[in-house]
């Protein structure tokens, strides 16, 4: 029997799983659907899940990155009133303001690892 393997999961590696549960709280405006001193995951839309874990070692900031967590919104005007909401709450750090690239409107925010989380208008 072959098993059909799909995309479901983003995993996210944090330094401190209360305070980037928290973060996540409030961005995504909805509660986890498990929790654990180490793994917390939160809905993502149908069967995907959207997590953060501890993992075993701590993030290293100087590492780059290659990989951003991905916010899509129905319109270009959805996303710039996300940022506008969220531009006036001090715990969210924009690293880079809302602009328009060739799939439409898009901004940058920072965990509190530095993970980068892009809004933009569905593809």
């Amino acid at each position: 029997m072959a098993v059909s393997a799909r995309a479901n999961l983003q995993l996210v590696y944090v330094s401190d799983i209360e305070r980037s549960t928290a973060f996540y709280k409030t961005i995504f405006k909805i509660e986890p659907l498990f929790t654990s001193p180490r793994y917390v995951a939160f809905p993502a839309g149908g069967e995907a899940l959207f997590a953060i874990w501890t993992g075993g070692e701590k993030p290293d900031a100087s590492v780059p990155r290659y990989s951003e967590i991905g916010i899509m919104l129905p319109t270009n005007a959805d996303v710039d009133h996300l940022y506008e909401e969220w531009r006036h709450n001090p715990d969210i750090k924009v690293v880079r303001e809302p602009y328009t690239e060739v799939f439409g409107r898009t901004f940058l925010v920072a965990d509190p690892d530095g993970h980068i989380i892009r809004v933009c208008m569905v593809d």
